[in-house]
Order: structure tokens, then C-alpha cells, then sequence
């Protein structure tokens, strides 16, 4: 049975979707703060570990003891050091709430809503040293009609997310791939 480990730091929507569909493959989580994921974890029996200071070096720690297959970062809002992206490489995920390279960073639905785009989605991405950068696994597109706020486009958006992270997780644990060009290629 495949290894996985997800990160998170805030309410843990993507954390739940992936336990969910994923249940004997999802070992643990990790978090850096007390956060919603903590709450979630419990609720489903997944087993969590909380960073301790510095929380680089319990990272660090937790990974490599952990022995994953893969590293899914769902929410964790740290940018993870050089040294472990290239330790893990390529087995860390992320996913972002944008069609990169749009909008890379933090609040990237609030700043595309505050463009008015009409076309924004979901990225899931191999993690490299450069934030929201790294080769591309999937993208998927929402578009924004003319009568939604904000709350109702992050909606959307995590929607999109709940449905295509665990699959594409799956994908990358149980089927062959490569990167090619820049992206994540399966065979």
C-alpha cells in the first residue's frame, strides 16, 4: 500500500477530500498551526503531527521518518525550504487555486475576482524551489459569471479542487509518469 502525507494550515477542505477518497493510502497530516485540518483528521482517524519550532527541522524530521510515497500539500501556507524540495523531489504536490501562471501566490482567487477575469480554475503541480512554478500535473478552468462574488467563485473553485486532487493523487501513486517539457506526462 502506497504512503501519503498531507499538509495543511488552514480549514483542510482538500485535506478531507483526499482522506476520503484515499482512505488506506493517507498515513497522516502535517500542520504548522492549530487549524480546521486538526479537527478533520481526528474526525476520520488520521493521525497528525503538529511542526514544533524551528518547523523546518520537524518537517524535515517527519518526512524522511514517514518513508511517503508522496507529499500532498493541500493548504499549507509555508513555502517549503530548498533542501527538502530537492530531498523529495519529485514527490511533493501542490495544489493552487489559479491556471498558473496567473495569479501565483497567496490570494490569487480574491485577485482574480478583483480583475474580473472570466476564466480561472485549479493548477496541481510537481513543488520545485520557485513558488507555484513547478511542472504541471493538471489544470482545470472555472468560469466566472457575471452575477458571483467572491464567496461564490471560491466555491467554485474548491469544488473543482475537491474533485480533481484526489484523483490526480491516485494517478501519480499507482500509475507510470515522467516529466516532459515542463509537465507531468503519464504513460
Amino acid at each position: 500500500m502506497k504512503r501519503v502525507v498531507v499538509l495543511a494550515s488552514g480549514r483542510g477542505t482538500n485535506f478531507e477530500a483526499l482522506a476520503k477518497e484515499l482512505k488506506e493510502e493517507v498515513k497522516a497530516l502535517i500542520v504548522d498551526r492549530d487549524c480546521g485540518a486538526i479537527e478533520r483528521a481526528k474526525r476520520l482517524g488520521v493521525p497528525y503531527i503538529k511542526l514544533e519550532k524551528p518547523w523546518q527541522d520537524s518537517l524535515r524530521r517527519a518526512l524522511r521518518d514517514g518513508n511517503y510515497d508522496l507529499i500532498v500539500l493541500a493548504g499549507f501556507m509555508r513555502i517549503i525550504p530548498e533542501d527538502i524540495v530537492r530531498e523529495f523531489y519529485p514527490k511533493i504536490v501542490n495544489i493552487h487555486p489559479a491556471i498558473l501562471p496567473a495569479f501565483p501566490g497567496i490570494d490569487s482567487i480574491k485577485r482574480a475576482y478583483e480583475k474580473g477575469v472570466k476564466l480561472t480554475g485549479i493548477t496541481i503541480h510537481i513543488v520545485t524551489e520557485k513558488v507555484d512554478d513547478g511542472p504541471i500535473i493538471l489544470q482545470r478552468g472555472v468560469y466566472v459569471k457575471d452575477d458571483w462574488d467572491l464567496k461564490r467563485l471560491e466555491s467554485a473553485i474548491h469544488r473543482v479542487e475537491h474533485i480533481w486532487y484526489p484523483r490526480v493523487v491516485r494517478k501519480l501513486l499507482y500509475d507510470r509518469w515522467e516529466i516532459k517539457g515542463g509537465k507531468v506526462i503519464f504513460l
